[in-house]
């Protein structure tokens, strides 16, 4: 009976005993590490970086499976210019056979931005396509891949990267994906491969049908190939897709329809460009040129001088006005240009609200 009691008595002491070992070394280190974290992070929220850093290697050197200590230990790093430390840090967490698919990816997500601050962009886009595989509908995976591909001109990729962009953002629209298209045209372009840059330009103008870039570029490729009449004919559509933009061609169709013979087609392309944006200066000057070299003085100081009514202070109308009163001799003319201009003058030195200054003298004779 005796030995039984003193067995019970062994047991109960050997329990007592482990358990305060157990309160007094493991749970003891255990509140530490914990407390010793949240300092830490308080560190990190305060700015007191080194502080931080210094308690972070504390947490990780007790306790491995840390895995968020690790994490902001590298970004410590990064932001502090050693970004080579900070990859070290976090390619050894990939090494790691216990991670669940949202600790992959966020130890992808400060990989790739090691990556980035390395320069490193053909390892950051790898690791991204890692990230997006695992993360679908990773937003930001999506939206930094798009920008590596881009920086790399990787534009089929790119592509691709912002269809899977736009659908989760719910973006109905895809005239954003016109420029990729444009990009992905210019580089076959370059390459001196213009029907299937054409291919590809008109592809970007089905998904914008206001790209102007595309219009001009399928015009460049197809003089390229001494295909004259193809190239106006496509420089016109832009006129009548894009009309306030359709001075752009001009210098190109009137390059081209000299070499055609057909300059005279200058002035039915102009008054097309006026008829939906009056005002429109580069189509009004060719038209005063035009008039000009067919001898038509008369009617070009009636354009340019309208022309002016419009843009009163601008520099290049004034000289081509002032330039064609001088070959015609017309003193009286320029001599009202002039009086006009210093009129002009005087009310903006003056200022609003001043008294209006009498005429000036008049200039020549």
């Amino acid at each position: 009976m005796f030995q039984n009691v003193l067995i019970v008595l062994v047991i109960v002491f050997g329990a007592t005993a482990l358990y305060l070992a157990y309160e007094r070394f493991f749970k003891r280190t255990v509140e530490t590490e914990s407390e010793l974290y949240v300092k830490a992070l308080c560190d990190l929220l305060d700015g007191r970086t080194e502080s931080a850093f210094t308690k972070l290697r504390q947490v990780v050197a007790e306790n491995t499976n840390n895995i968020d200590a690790y994490l902001r230990l590298g970004k410590i790093l990064r932001e502090h210019k050693r970004p080579e430390r900070a990859l070290q840090v976090h390619k050894d967490l990939t090494l790691r056979t216990d991670l669940d698919r949202p600790t992959k990816v966020m130890i992808l997500r400060h990989l790739v931005e090691d990556y980035l601050a390395l320069d490193d962009l053909e390892t950051a886009e790898k690791a991204l396509k890692e990230l997006v595989s695992l993360d679908s509908r990773n937003r930001w995976g999506h939206t930094q891949l798009l920008k590596v591909q881009e920086r790399r001109e990787h534009w089929e990729d790119a592509y691709d990267t912002a269809v899977a962009l736009m659908k989760l953002e719910g973006n109905k629209s895809k005239k954003p994906l016109a420029r990729f298209k444009l990009h992905m045209g210019s580089q076959l372009y370059k390459k001196r491969e213009y029907h299937k840059a054409r291919i590809v330009y008109k592809e970007a103008i089905g998904l914008d049908p206001t790209l102007i870039e595309a219009y001009l570029a399928i015009g460049d490729s197809y003089a390229q190939e001494n295909r004259l009449e193809d190239a106006v004919n496509f420089w016109r559509k832009l006129i009548s897709a894009v009309p306030e933009k359709g001075h752009l061609v001009i210098d190109r169709l009137k390059k081209t329809l000299f070499e055609l013979g057909r300059y005279g087609d200058v002035i039915e392309i102009c008054e097309n460009i006026l008829e939906h944006d009056p005002k429109n200066k580069q189509a009004r000057l060719t038209l005063a040129e035009f008039h000009e070299k067919k001898g038509d003085s008369d009617q070009a100081c009636e354009v340019l001088e309208n022309l002016i009514e419009d843009y009163p202070n601008d520099l290049g109308v004034l000289i081509e006005v002032i330039r064609l009163y001088l070959e015609r001799g017309d003193r009286r003319k320029l001599t009202e240009l002039l009086q006009t201009m210093e009129r002009n003058r005087d009310k903006r030195s003056a200022g609003p609200g001043a008294s209006p200054t009498p005429d000036a003298t008049p200039v020549g004779t």
